[in-house]
């Protein structure tokens, strides 16, 4: 596909749109909202082989929120520092409903279209960190424009995008995305839910090559494998299948890549993450194709013990294929939450990261680059992350 400079316009809309959406009239009946959440981390882990070890603490995300709508539109601004204190933009974009139609249309920044974890926010996730292929991956917000719409059992959205806000948009080459859902079953006893996503992404004319690599699941760590700058171009396709049933749920996903080689030929490079678990006193929760917050039946604020899940997951990542060899890495996990209200979280994610190393140094953490030099071909990361969470 030849270039495609998405970019030019979006920013302008951008800001139109937000200005518009703050800058509305008096008689506006806008029906306005702040939110906020706090994510707290403790991770301490360690590799078998590698000179690696980390015992820490890190601000993983602190973030504030305003959100308005009224008949015709509704918009989102949102705002996040972290550990090394810069503010940026997360979500900022503004939906337009369209008259006589479901249909919506979304301008501004806010996350492409993919994947059933990636779409569920962070507070409601199950373990500390997403599946290993969202990350490696690059499922990430960027500036564009989409349109979407719903049924009772399903939904679609499809969009064009550039670059993050934060950055240079106009310079970060673009992509185009789509996801589409189904609820076959959807009661008050039992919920499937099926889905697919796709995008395209193509670099800018001053940016690197793309790459994929993945840290041994905590945030705190370097990369532990990496293809480096490799491809020009790829194409994801995703799969995505999950079921609840009361305090019962389980999810699938399956991600597969192809890229276009910068070398030359096709690499195809794939990921995986499954995941099962159980609420006592409480339950997991759905809501427009993403799971959404849990119900804890007696939160401590009426005088009950709150809610504890317990779960497990096991997430697969391979990056080697086609003379390029980025390694390979699977992850299992156990997790343990305890929520106090549907509000507030103590989560234990306890992890073991096995990884054939490959041969690319490019973007690891020092430890694993040495390891890798060494000659060293496969390593495990045996850790765990305490997680401290609240949510307005």
């Amino acid at each position: 596909m030849g270039k495609f400079n998405i970019c030019c316009g979006t920013s302008a809309l951008v800001i139109a749109a937000l200005s518009s959406a703050l800058t509305a009239s008096a008689e506006t009946p806008w029906n306005l909202k702040l939110s906020g959440r706090l994510l707290y981390d403790y991770t301490q882990a360690d590799a078998d082989t590698a000179d690696f070890e980390i015992d820490d603490t890190e601000l993983r995300s602190a973030r504030l929120a305003v959100s308005g709508k009224t008949d015709a539109m509704d918009f989102k601004v949102e705002l996040e520092t972290d550990e090394g204190g810069e503010i940026i933009a997360t979500d900022a974009y503004a939906d337009f409903s369209q008259k006589g139609t479901s249909w919506k249309i979304r301008v501004g920044q806010f996350k492409t279209p993919n994947s059933l974890e990636e779409q569920t926010s962070g507070r409601f996730t199950t373990f500390a960190e997403r599946a290993e292929f969202t990350d490696a991956f690059e499922f990430d917000r960027r500036v564009g424009i989409a349109a979407h719409t719903k049924g009772k059992d399903w939904t679609f959205m499809a969009g064009a995008f550039g670059g993050d806000l934060n950055d240079t948009p106009s310079e970060e080459g673009f992509a185009l995305a789509a996801r589409g859902t189904y609820t076959p079953i959807h009661t008050d006893a039992m919920l499937v839910h099926l889905g697919a996503s796709v995008r395209y992404r193509e670099i800018g004319d001053r940016q690197s090559n793309l790459r994929y690599r993945q840290r041994p699941f905590a945030h705190l760590p370097g990369r532990m494998i990496s293809t480096g700058s490799i491809a020009e171009s790829d194409t994801l396709i995703g799969l995505e299948a999950a079921v609840l049933r009361g305090p019962f749920w389980a999810s699938l996903e399956y991600a597969d890549v192809r890229s276009d080689l910068a070398a030359g030929g096709t690499g195809n490079f794939t990921g995986s993450g499954f995941e099962t678990g159980y609420f006592f006193g409480g339950e997991r929760t759905y809501k427009d194709a993403k799971f959404d917050r849990p119900k804890v039946h007696h939160p401590v604020t009426e005088r009950g013990l709150g809610a504890l899940s317990v779960s497990v997951a096991y997430d697969t990542l391979d990056l080697t294929d086609a003379g390029v060899d980025g390694g390979a890495m699977s992850t299992a996990l156990i997790g343990l939450s305890w929520y106090p209200t549907s509000k507030t979280r103590v989560g234990l994610s306890i992890f073991q990261s096995d990884a054939n190393l490959g041969t690319s140094t490019s973007g690891l953490d020092p430890a694993f680059a040495d390891a890798v030099r060494a000659g060293v071909s496969d390593d495990t990361v045996t850790g765990a992350t305490l997680r401290l969470q609240a949510d307005f």
